[in-house]
């Protein structure tokens, strides 16, 4: 794969838990667009509202550059018109935020049962202990609210706050311990990485770990299935 769009520029569109680390790394003329990680949550929102993006990019735009993964086929049938679309080959974000595929499946296969957070999550996303504190507690009172909760994370022994160099870290930390604190989850940080999100502003993107689809071709899962199946939450 080349590098399509290199003398032109490009468009950048991402869930806004990314936003801190795009920010950081991301060159003045990149035009960004984030969306609110709320999308995730109901089915059919998500790819509608990435192809409403899609469609007002200007005809310039030499490529577009999704900062999603596959996402629970969240992308699947998004189809940009003019420019070719490059995206990471992952199945969700968190292979984004720790910089590799091969760094996450490490991280699943010596912990499976891990909570990721990072600050971007926690200032711009839903996390399990928000939706407990503002959805069920209000809506359901706190015996039911803490039995829904517990129920969603019975899978997780642990709250993992991902560090890597940008964002609010004592904000993030703060969430994360609560959230381990209230659900009895074991806590603890672990180093991240900003080198996969620079490889999808920066280039090239010739290698395995990006998924590079035509104008007037819509994504498809095809591409994502030869990788390790990894359960989210």
């Amino acid at each position: 794969m080349g590098s399509p769009g290199s003398l032109r520029k490009n468009h950048l569109i991402a869930c806004e838990v990314f936003k801190d680390e795009f920010e950081a790394i991301s060159p003045p003329d990149l035009t960004r667009t984030y969306l609110p990680q709320g999308l995730h949550r109901t089915p059919g929102k998500m790819p509608a509202a990435i192809q409403e993006i899609l469609d007002g990019v200007s005809p310039d735009v030499g490529s577009i550059l999704l900062g999603y993964g596959l996402c629970s086929n969240g992308v699947v049938g998004v189809a940009s018109r003019t420019a070719p679309l490059i995206m990471p080959k992952v199945h969700d974000c968190i292979a984004l935020l720790l910089g590799s595929r091969e760094r996450y499946e490490a991280e699943v296969a010596a912990c499976p049962g891990t909570y990721y957070i990072t600050p971007g999550w926690a200032l711009y996303g839903t996390t399990s202990l928000t939706c407990y504190k503002n959805e069920y507690l209000p809506k359901y009172g706190e015996e039911t609210a803490r039995y829904i909760a517990t129920e969603l994370l019975k899978n997780y022994t642990r709250v993992a706050l991902i560090d890597h160099g940008v964002g609010d870290m004592n904000a993030a930390r703060d969430h994360a311990r609560e959230m381990a604190e209230v659900f009895n989850l074991s806590y603890m940080e672990i180093p991240g990485s900003l080198e996969y999100v620079r490889r999808l502003v920066h280039g090239p993107w010739d290698s395995e770990d990006f998924v590079l689809v035509q104008p007037g071709s819509p994504i498809t899962s095809s591409p994502f299935l030869s990788l390790h199946t990894i359960a989210l939450p």
